[in-house]
């Protein structure tokens, strides 16, 4: 029983994976990625170690191979936690005697499996170059293929499950903002509205994998950073929460800005404008759609509005399109892939956003594809103002 006690078709999602390492031409997969693992393998590592510490004891890749069943590798002090959280009854110990660095322990797999020489995908995001250097050297017949991407694009689809499971997690996320609308007042420091949120996320089952972000004010021009304790919340002035948790694993990304007190006009129009492009938005996107054709005409419809696409000029857009689950909570499909055909099945992040030199405006919701469109999974009201 994994960590979040969870259970889901992992045969079937071995065989969806092994279709496209056929069509790639590749013998195994090394997976370092815990969001990969958990997906293929059943086990979440405990407060992802690797790549963020490097050491033997952290690095525990799981083998995946076309033809054959998988296994687990790792040290002797996560050994029973990966026993414990894994489906896959394989897994060998490096450092009780079996192989002398991770990388001569995945050298020795493969060797029982015949593949020494074949071609072996691996994750160029999150191998490390001191690991991609241990590996080449440990499989110098091998051909190490960079193809991290598949293994995302393979899961962008959610199942049945999965859905739920986002479902509940955005339920969590969107009580933490009732409780920062609460807690935002005049005299309020943003350190407190995260901390109000922060709370509210863990009594509610979620583990945060990301710092949670509050900002009010001038300080909403940052776009990104982290509360402070300085800044206390003044009448009259913008506040801007960014916030997403794991729930069994399963993320929410959502985000609100509003006005504590009465809004300046200005305030109050661009805040329409984001509005108009969410309602575009939502009425564009048809599943079939490839991303590129999404990204393009809401970038070509904010120009419309005036806000242009040159970062280098205020007020700009800065609106963002993503998938939503695994990986912790930023999931396929992605804008690194503009070719991804949009299907049923896939959950998305759009935050419509403007940007000035003084303050910025946006929020964030969460929206599965069906059939028929999409429906609206983070219900919490956006228009704030």
């Amino acid at each position: 029983m994994n960590i979040f006690g969870t259970s889901f078709d992992y045969a079937k999602r071995l065989e969806k994976l092994r279709k496209v390492m056929e069509e790639k031409q590749l013998d195994a997969f090394i997976v370092h990625n815990w969001t990969n693992q958990y997906y293929y393998g059943g086990h979440y590592q405990h407060m992802p170690w690797y790549p963020l510490s490097h050491t033997h004891i952290t690095e525990a890749p799981l083998l995946l191979f076309k033809d054959s069943d998988p296994v687990f590798m790792a040290a002797f002090i996560t050994m029973n936690a990966i026993r414990e959280g894994s489906w896959i009854k394989d897994v060998r110990v490096n450092d009780t005697g079996y192989a002398s660095s991770p990388a001569d322990g995945v050298a020795k797999v493969l060797a029982e499996r015949g593949l020494s020489s074949g071609r072996i995908g691996y994750e160029e995001t999150t191998c490390t170059s001191k690991t991609f250097k241990s590996l080449s050297a440990a499989l110098p017949d091998a051909t190490l293929v960079p193809a991290g991407d598949l293994l995302f694009i393979a899961r962008s689809v959610k199942e049945p499950a999965e859905i739920e499971l986002i479902r509940k997690a955005v339920t969590i996320g969107e009580s933490a903002i009732q409780v920062a609308i609460e807690t935002a007042r005049p005299g309020v420091s943003e350190m407190d509205v995260q901390f109000a949120m922060e709370i509210e996320m863990k009594r509610l089952g979620a583990i945060r994998e990301v710092e949670t972000m509050c900002q009010a004010g001038i300080r909403t021009a940052n776009y990104r950073a982290f509360a402070s304790e300085w800044k206390k919340i003044e009448d009259g002035e913008l506040v801007t929460i960014d916030l997403g948790a794991l729930y069994l694993g399963y993320g929410f990304d959502i985000a609100r800005t509003w006005c504590v007190g009465t809004p300046a006009e200005e305030y109050v129009n661009v805040a329409q404008d984001c509005y108009r492009t969410h309602d575009e938005f939502m009425s564009y996107l048809k599943p079939g759609m490839s991303f590129a054709e999404i990204f393009d005409h809401i970038r070509a419809y904010m120009i419309e509005l005036g806000y242009p696409a040159n970062k280098a000029k205020f007020p700009c857009q800065q609106f963002a399109i993503h998938g939503v689950g695994l990986g912790p909570f930023h999931d396929f499909p992605h804008p690194t892939h503009r070719e991804t055909i949009i299907e049923p099945g896939m959950v998305l992040s759009f935050q419509p956003s403007v940007r000035t030199d003084s303050y910025s405006f946006r929020f964030e919701n969460n929206i599965l594809v069906t059939e028929t469109g999409l429906e609206l999974l983070s219900t919490t009201p956006y228009k704030l103002i």
